[in-house]
Order: C-alpha cells, then sequence, then structure tokens
C-alpha cells in the first residue's frame, strides 16, 4: 500500500494536511505555516481508513482548525477511492464524541478501543 499520508495530503481554506510521516499528517495553517495539530491515520478492514487520533493544539483551538481538517481528510479519502471512515473517540476526551458527530460520522455500537467509542461514515460511492 502507498504511503497513506501522501494519498491524504490536501490544501483548503485555512489549513492543510501534509505528511508527517507514512501515516501521519501535520495540520498546518495557512497564514504563517504553524503546526496546530496532527492526524494519525491507520488502514482499517476493506476500503477502510481509521482516523485514528485528531489532535490540535490547546493553544489553537476553537478556531476551527479541527473541523476543517476532518473534512479535508474525508475528501482527501474519497479522492483516493476510500469508501469508509472510522473515527475513534477515546474515553477520557468526551467533547470528541459530539464532534465526529459534527463532522457527519455515526456512532457504532458496542465498546471501542481503550473503553471508548468508534464512529463511521459512509463516503459517496461505497455501500450504505
Amino acid at each position: 500500500m502507498a504511503d497513506l499520508a501522501q494519498q491524504l495530503a490536501i490544501r483548503g481554506e485555512r489549513v492543510a494536511l501534509e505528511p508527517a510521516g507514512l501515516d501521519s499528517l501535520a495540520i498546518v495553517r495557512l497564514q504563517d505555516g504553524c503546526r496546530v495539530g496532527r492526524l494519525e491515520v491507520l488502514p482499517g478492514g476493506p476500503g477502510e481508513l481509521i482516523a485514528w487520533e485528531l489532535c490540535i493544539h490547546e493553544a489553537e483551538r476553537g478556531y476551527g482548525a479541527g473541523s476543517e481538517a476532518a473534512r479535508l481528510f474525508a475528501l482527501a479519502a474519497r479522492q483516493a477511492d476510500w469508501t469508509r471512515l472510522r473515527a475513534r473517540a477515546h474515553p477520557q476526551f468526551g467533547l470528541s464524541v459530539y464532534f465526529w458527530m459534527r463532522m457527519g460520522f455515526r456512532p457504532l455500537h458496542g465498546e471501542g478501543p481503550e473503553g471508548g467509542i468508534w464512529f463511521v461514515r459512509q463516503l459517496a460511492g461505497g455501500p450504505a
């Protein structure tokens, strides 16, 4: 499989997802080139891509970088022919539940990794 980070590199209006390792993307603010967060990705089942961790630096939260990064992640995944996204809401970070729901993901029944919750989102062209 090709380098996941390279497949998902994309530029938005305010932030870009830039490769920072084989399965890691830096979330970079375009205005000044500052790294404001990171997105760790993993392949899942057939056609499935996992957002294992999307984290914005504490001082940068509340300005929309995480939301734009999540939208860019979905767009880049669709363009790279992934059909389903899965995201993890860690049990220590309750706000991530609301975040992933706002981003169009739905919770899966049962316990997720480390006692958290899995969220999924079908991309256009994927099975319902």
